[in-house]
């Protein structure tokens, strides 16, 4: 078990101690916030692209990364040709997902569950040339254990293939994986198309990571490792001292498991591998996510703690009048929120409406850019020398439309989620006690019992846009309403749809069906005249623009739908959980106020004793906080700083 799971482990179990403690203080919709703390930390993933070009052993590090030799066909005559997802599942599950036809939409097949032994059918250049079966993506689940802690592999076909939709997937990948897996071998050195895709990648994604494999080929694997690394930061302007680039063997590792030999499996390169891997996710997003999680949690405990400590500043300070005063004007005001709750509602997605309308138009202008471009381009000698180049060209042009409006969109919505979680959120100020005020009636020594440090320590409000702005986030990045943006595109399965977006979901599945089964796609100048080839070109690439055009159109007014349902969502869980604190802090002042002396003298004891576990609790939620951010800041395969 790595750092990351220990971390993810105890979170969960931390999380489950603070429930428990919690008890009936904690309200209803608080507690279903911290439910789904919890269940964001159980059910996160960390998606891992892996791609490289054709033949350099990709199919070869996946089977040895998750010690399932045979799960990816391996043969020297055998290419992948479809993207293909592996996530951890109860049992062996292979799901093939289809493309729509794009001359018949309605006509697009359902998924096919298959047979592993039959994969090779519909997953390989061999079985299934050109992609002439429209398979967009293959999903296979596996009971194993290298994927518990949520690792979803996500292998991609060989860059600079000839099918445009296979480079315009991997590249919508890049930006939103959590971690890449860059596959060339010991044998061939590394390529400008390698060269230029790797700069892309360390541009765009968080952690990449480079395998040279096959490295049981070479007496010394070292110096391939070093021009390859040498070669990598020259292209990409990094220092060579930031790049990982790691010899591997996936034979010498099977060898190992075999005869159990560990010094061999060392030898192999692949326990250097996953160190590698899971240092850089601790580093980045998986860091980041338990200490978002746990930042919740804390808003969570103050907001429950806060019913406890105004009980105790009344009877302590005996000013019962000034709390309810207090009390009234914030539940008037929430309960003003929830009586309008259809107006703020429509004004929420009115709101989301016009923040989409600038990166609608964006979307629009960008693909009219592309048409124009590609226009020109008919009149270039490209269109006779290397009509591939140009369909290429374009196929990338719009997986970087559709990613800009899935970025801008996203943040333009976040900002509305914000500005109205701000709005709807009720300030409660707390009191302070002066342990030099007012005594309290009967007091033995004529002086005020110590009320402790009751005040929560890290905010005095009763509410929670901290918990709110967690939740929104997390549901969104990795779970909840992302399901829903998945589901939106399409013809494109979900599973994508979540990692990429659903305006990119739906693009890449829009171009998976134009170019699936499309000899025409691969066009020769050298068996056309110039004409005929640049009406080829236009005939093909213009009807797949106009269409791509809608699918993207459509995604978004979709995906801002799903914004709108989970802002929703989320804001009545922030006005419910402000309501159940309100009417929890009444009942409590109400039953404070009728006690004798000697009932309050006891009450403050046991509300002083209470607030100590609240503070306990705080402290591992901060000293496991501190955990996860020494995870941030450390070396992949090192110790924390």
């Amino acid at each position: 078990m790595n750092d990351l799971e220990h971390l993810r482990d105890d979170s969960i179990a931390l999380i489950d101690q603070v429930t428990a403690a919690l008890g009936d203080e904690l309200p209803a919709a608080s507690a279903t916030m911290l439910a789904g703390c919890r269940d964001r930390l159980r059910h996160a993933r960390y998606h891992l692209v892996v791609c490289g070009e054709f033949r350099q052993g990709k199919s070869s590090l996946l089977n040895a990364l998750v010690e399932r030799p045979g799960l990816f066909p391996v043969d020297i005559d055998v290419t992948t040709s479809v993207v293909t997802v592996l996530q951890w599942a109860e049992r062996d599950t292979a799901t093939v997902h289809f493309a729509e036809d794009p001359d018949d939409p309605e006509a697009s097949r359902p998924p096919l569950p298959v047979d592993l032994a039959d994969l090779p059918a519909y997953v390989t250049e061999q079985g299934n040339p050109g992609n002439e079966k429209r398979v967009s993506l293959l999903v296979l689940g596996a009971p194993l254990e290298q994927l518990t802690p949520g690792l979803v592999l996500v292998d991609t076909p060989g860059i600079g293939s000839v099918n445009p939709a296979h480079t315009a997937a991997t590249r919508a990948f890049l930006p939103r994986a959590d971690a890449l897996i860059f596959v060339s071998s010991v044998l061939e050195p590394v390529t400008t198309a390698e060269l230029d895709f790797l700069a892309g990648a360390l541009a765009q994604c968080p952690t990449v990571l480079v395998t040279i494999t096959q490295a049981d080929k070479v007496v010394e694997p070292e110096p391939v490792v070093e021009a390859a690394r040498n070669r990598i930061a020259e292209v990409a302007g990094r220092p060579p001292g930031e790049l990982t680039v790691l010899p591997v063997s996936a034979l010498r590792k099977f060898d190992a498991l075999e005869d159990g030999d560990p010094e061999l499996l060392d030898g192999s390169g692949f326990p250097a591998l996953e160190r590698h891997l899971w240092g850089a996710l601790a580093g980045t997003v998986g860091g980041l996510r338990i200490d978002g999680e746990l930042e919740t949690v804390t808003a969570l405990l103050d907001g429950a703690a806060a019913p406890v400590a105004i009980e105790l500043a009344g009877l302590v300070e005996d000013s019962f009048g000034e709390l309810d005063a207090e009390l009234k004007a914030s539940r008037t005001a929430a309960e003003k929120l929830r009586g309008a709750g259809q107006r703020w509602r429509r004004t929420a997605r009115d709101d989301l409406d016009r923040a989409a309308r600038p990166v609608r138009d964006q979307l629009s202008s960008d693909f009219d850019r592309i048409v124009d471009e590609f226009r020109r381009s008919l009149d270039s000698d490209d269109a006779l020398t290397d009509p591939a180049a140009v369909v290429r060209q374009v196929s990338d042009q719009i997986v970087d439309a559709g990613s800009r409006a899935a970025t801008d969109l996203r943040r333009a919505v976040d900002e509305v989620a914000e500005r109205h979680a701000t709005q709807l959120e009720i300030e409660l100020t707390l009191p302070t006690v002066d342990p030099d005020g007012p005594a309290l009636s009967g007091a033995p020594d004529g002086t005020a019992p110590p009320a402790g440090d009751f005040t929560p320590p890290h905010r005095a409000k009763q509410t929670s846009f901290a918990a709110f702005r967690t939740s929104w986030a997390g549901g969104m990045a990795y779970g909840g309403a992302g399901t829903l943006i998945g589901a939106a595109a399409g013809s494109f399965v979900p599973v994508v749809g979540t990692i990429v977006g659903g305006i990119l979901g739906g693009v890449i599945g829009q171009l998976t069906g134009w170019f699936a089964g499309r000899r025409e796609a691969r066009l020769q100048a050298e068996r056309q005249r110039r004409q005929d080839q640049v009406g080829a070109l236009r005939s093909h690439v213009l009807p797949m623009l106009d269409s791509a055009r809608r699918r993207a159109e459509r995604q978004l007014t979709y995906q801002v739908k799903d914004y709108a349902d989970a802002l929703l969502l989320a804001l009545d869980n922030q006005l419910d959980a402000q309501a159940e604190a309100y009417a929890m802090t009444e009942r409590r002042l109400v039953e404070a106020r009728s006690r004798g002396v000697h009932e309050r003298k006891l009450r403050i004891a046991q509300l002083e004793e209470r607030l100590g576990v609240y503070a306990g609790l705080q402290e591992r939620v901060d000293a496991t906080r501190s955990r996860a951010r020494r995870l941030t800041h450390r070396s992949p395969d090192g110790p924390a700083n």
